[in-house]
């Protein structure tokens, strides 16, 4: 009935193919116009837009392999009419009818119209998911329903437009009315009139695309993108698997940088959707339970810092309380005079101490040069009657003139003459008198020991936490130690063995005050004040009279020394435990000593039998008095008991004295009483009795002398026979020094071989704790 059908588009706004259309009828030159064919590609067939129908159902185009991982959106074209077209070989393709409405409105006017851009920040995309075999049959089904209610719209929508065709006149726009309609349209996308949604002019992500966005657009193929009934809007993607996260921390896309941040930027967007629409589900108990969890958390740190707080006001207030009890200004006036006050004490010893210095070597020198002059003088008069007597010797024609007169006596302790004692003591009152004037310009509290320590006292009543913090106790030594020297320079330890220095003032004072007033169970720190004082001022003293002024071979001097020493170990426990520097000092100067002595004093010298077996030849009294002058030392040594150590001792005296000098005379005795009270001597009053208490066997030192014991027990019965009751007491001495000595094996050896086992038990000679 009519040459020419109507154009039908559906949303169909492609630039390229209108200027072809207006091309084509701008040729013909006509009015009529043809359906432009428009040929389907498969690659782009899922993003085309429109509504098209066909009378087939095109194959499901195959899955992408894009980087991103989205498959494309499978659709369904339907066509609704047939259009023939020819190409250039002759040959007929089928073309999908394109349908469009735009035609009744372009007469009227511009066409405003709204169109999605391509250019989104987050696009809501279906993703493509393989169907499983099972659900194939239901996809057929599907689109075979589309189809049809595709079809029926068709034909209804069809139908009203033949009649709105019947019941008004069709106008045909011509091509240059075509060509300023689309000039009217692109001017009225260059206007921009509308108020951008986002902050730098673009349109948000999801928003309306700008008009000039869609004028960019003109150019491109609007059948790339889908149709809003073919979008799936998918709040809930599927979930990643664990390579896909892997892969996409580690950057394993194959996109480029740019797409790579907007797939970022979309799945973080995308993210917090899904996030809030888990909050806002009903069920969305997982969500709530995570979320009910950090917000206890949250509460039980708050709730532990709370209390913290409150212990901290808690703290604080005690603190203020404590301040506002105890003056402040009163404790700052006091650590300021205390501070001054030791300042000034510090200045004034300081001074003082060189005076002190000086006075104290000059007493010391004089009597180490007393000391040495005595010396001196013995040792020559031994060497020189050694050669006399060797002389003698050698010439006997000389005996009897000189007989008288080697046959004085010499002194038990050298003595010095009683000039020299006068004069020593001049010279020694001299140096006190000078010493008193050393703290005459001294204020009493700056020079007394009581006054000074009564400052220190009130520091500790006062102000306790801060006097045991400043180690005052272990402060208080070495800075009394110039005083109390001053007051040591008049004592002498190898004279006064009475402990002088306790009725001194300095010890007083700090006997006292380490001790008295009831600090003896509060302040245990201060207790060890007076062993410290006594350690680094008395015993410093004692050390420096043991290497300039004694003589060990002096029994008064040994006497004197070694009972302060013992009373220093039983009273303040000075040898005992660790030994500080000072007590090291002072027992290796003991030692040093000592062994000087054993070195250059001791000498026993051996004369023929002839002159030895006559008991008043001077021959034999010389040789007798320097052997009782070295039996003399052992017993000086053996003062030294417990406080020396016991190795160094016996190797001095058993090894060094016994061993090497005295043994040669025993030996060489041919009286046997003489050698039985000898050797009674040397084991009673010389050998400490601590090296024999509960021990079993004899000392390995002693075997030379435990074997001359045995001979001269012999030799008794040999003389005398075993029942005489002289030879008898003999043989009982000698087996009293054997059971002393520890020689239990000789004593039985003895008893058994003489028929003494009697004696054995009347004197409890097997004893091991018998003296």
């Amino acid at each position: 009935m009519f040459n020419k059908k109507p154009r039908r588009n559906f949303r169909q706004r492609r630039g390229e193919s209108s200027e072809e259309e207006g091309g084509q009828k701008s040729d013909d030159g006509e009015g009529n116009t043809e359906a432009s064919a428009v040929i389907n590609k498969p690659t782009k067939a899922a993003q085309s837009r429109g509504i098209s129908c066909s009378s087939k159902r095109e194959a499901t185009p195959p899955e992408s392999d894009s980087s991103d991982g989205e498959a494309g959106v499978e659709r369904s074209e339907l066509t609704a009419g047939k259009t023939k077209s020819q190409n250039k070989d002759g040959e007929k393709k089928k073309a999908n009818t394109i349908l469009s409405f735009s035609d009744d409105k372009e007469a009227e006017g511009p066409e405003f119209k709204l169109r999605k851009s391509s250019d989104k920040a987050v696009v809501f995309q279906s993703k493509r998911r393989k169907d499983p075999p099972a659900k194939a049959s239901q996809t057929d089904h599907h689109q075979h329903s589309t189809y049809m209610v595709l079809l029926n719209a068709h034909c209804l929508f069809s139908l009203s437009l033949w009649c709105v065709w019947f019941a008004c006149t069709v106008i045909i726009p011509s091509a240059k009315e075509i060509q300023a309609s689309r000039r009217q349209r692109r001017e009225a996308r260059a206007q921009k009139e509308f108020i951008p949604l986002g902050r730098d002019g673009q349109t948000s992500p999801g928003s309306t695309p700008s008009r000039s966005s869609r004028e960019d657009d003109e150019d491109r193929d609007d059948d790339d993108e889908p149709d809003d009934h073919e979008r799936r809007i998918e709040f809930a993607p599927r979930s990643k698997s664990i390579k896909e996260r892997i892969a996409e921390k580690l950057g394993a896309s194959d996109g480029s940088a740019s797409d790579s941040s907007e797939r970022e930027e979309q799945e973080l967007w995308e993210e917090t959707q899904i996030k809030k629409g888990v909050k806002r589900r009903p069920g969305g108990q997982v969500g709530e339970s995570i979320q009910l969890d950090s917000l206890k958390e949250v509460h039980r740190a708050r709730q532990a810092e709370l209390r913290r707080m409150e212990g901290d006001i808690e703290s604080a207030r005690t603190s203020l309380e404590n301040l506002e009890e105890s003056s402040s200004e009163k404790q700052l006036m006091f650590y300021r005079a205390m501070t001054l006050y030791v300042h000034n004490l510090v200045e004034c010893l300081r001074e003082k101490i060189v005076e002190i210095n000086s006075l104290e070597l000059e007493l010391h020198t004089l009597l180490s040069d007393q000391m040495g002059a005595l010396l001196n003088h013995r040792r020559l008069t031994v060497r020189e009657k050694a050669a006399h007597l060797q002389q003698l010797s050698c010439e006997s024609h000389l005996f009897d003139s000189l007989y008288e007169e080697d046959c004085s006596d010499v002194p038990e302790d050298t003595q010095p003459s009683a000039d020299e004692e006068e004069q020593l003591q001049r010279k020694k009152a001299g140096i006190l008198s000078r010493s008193q004037d050393v703290f005459s310009d001294v204020q009493e509290e700056f020079s007394e020991v009581k006054k000074i320590l009564s400052r220190f006292e009130e520091w500790r009543a006062a102000h306790s936490e801060s006097y045991h913090s400043a180690y005052i106790s272990l402060c208080l030594p070495k800075l009394l130690n110039p005083i109390i020297r001053h007051q040591l320079l008049a004592w002498n330890p190898l004279k006064d063995s009475n402990g002088d220095f306790e009725a001194l003032p300095w010890y007083t004072a700090v006997e006292t005050f380490c001790h008295g007033q009831g600090h003896e169970e509060l302040e245990h720190t201060d207790r060890q004040t007076l062993r410290n004082v006594i350690e680094k001022t008395l015993l410093s003293k004692m050390t420096a009279f043991v290497e300039l002024v004694w003589d060990p071979l002096s029994r008064h001097q040994s006497a004197c020394l070694s009972d302060v020493c013992h009373r220093l170990r039983e009273d303040y426990s000075v040898f005992q435990g660790e030994q500080t520097k000072p007590v090291k000092a002072f027992v290796e100067a003991v030692v040093a000593r000592l062994r000087s002595c054993v070195d250059e004093d001791v000498f026993i010298p051996l004369y023929p039998k002839k002159f030895l077996e006559d008991k008043s030849s001077p021959q034999c009294r010389f040789r007798d008095k320097q052997f009782w002058m070295a039996v003399k030392l052992l017993g000086n040594m053996g003062k030294w008991d417990l406080l020396l150590p016991e190795s160094e001792l016996k190797e001095l005296m058993l090894d060094k004295l016994l061993n090497r000098y005295l043994m040669i005379t025993l030996l060489n005795q041919t009286q046997t009483s003489n050698t039985l009270a000898t050797c009674k001597k040397v084991i009673a009053d010389c050998l400490p009795a601590s090296w024999f208490t509960g021990v079993s066997e004899c000392l390995p030192q002693l075997q030379s002398f435990r074997k001359h014991l045995v001979q001269t027990a012999h030799s008794i019965c040999k003389q005398q026979p075993p029942e005489d009751p002289n030879t008898r007491s003999a043989v009982v001495e000698v087996l009293q020094v054997l059971s002393r000595i520890r020689s239990f094996d000789s004593v039985m050896a003895v008893a058994e071989k003489y028929r003494y086992q009697d004696v054995i038990y009347s004197h409890q000679l097997l004893n091991q704790d018998g003296v």
